[in-house]
């Protein structure tokens, strides 16, 4: 993907020649799914630690399946392409300007 995905003030946004919408509102599993995909994964304390690079694949895989879990049509395989920095500004949009899912609030990481 070349540029960073552009979303219009209605909410469109287009990936690989296709157009999709964030809708304006979420069904009650949608908010719930989204919010669950967005916090933020602690280490387990004598658990598997995390490089600083798996966190960053992590993070990242999450962030193309919240994003696809609230984007009707959307597919995560969609997302595969996209930088971390790119997700994390969709994100970082979809939390400005759709009020169901600002309690979101941060980006993990």
């Amino acid at each position: 993907m070349a540029g960073p995905v552009a979303i219009s003030s209605d909410g469109t946004l287009e990936l690989e020649g296709h157009a999709y919408l964030i809708p304006a509102e979420f069904s009650a599993r949608e908010v719930y799914s989204y919010r669950r995909l967005m916090e933020p994964i602690p280490d387990i304390p004598g658990g598997t630690s995390l490089n600083p690079e798996q966190r960053r694949r992590q993070r990242a895989y999450f962030l193309r399946r919240a994003a696809a879990c609230i984007i009707p049509g959307l597919q995560v395989k969609s997302l595969e392409g996209l930088p971390l920095g790119q997700l994390q500004h969709m994100h970082e949009w979809i939390v400005a300007h759709r009020p169901d899912l600002s309690e979101a609030g941060r980006l993990p990481g």
